[in-house]
């Protein structure tokens, strides 16, 4: 699979530390992901990395996006 510039820099992030779902509204799917060190919304671009298999949703909290694995070694062959 080939990675997008996008998809990268929020790997990049993840790397860093984890995004965070937050609603916007009581709606379960009305939400949105950021990162602290990101200026819009990682959305699309989560949903993306998920389907991938480079992120996921943490076990402890469902709230919560971190890496995988298989995105965690991509960060180190490209250069976090």
């Amino acid at each position: 699979m080939k990675i997008s510039e996008a998809q990268l820099r929020t790997l990049k992030l993840l790397h860093k530390t984890a995004a965070r779902r937050i609603y916007r509204s009581k709606r379960p799917d009305d939400y949105s992901w950021i990162h602290d060190d990101a200026h819009v919304p990682l959305t699309a671009t989560l949903h993306k990395l998920f389907c991938s298999g480079h992120a996921t949703i943490c076990d402890s909290d469902r709230d919560m996006a971190v890496l995988t694995s298989k995105g965690r070694a991509l960060v180190v062959m490209r250069g976090s």
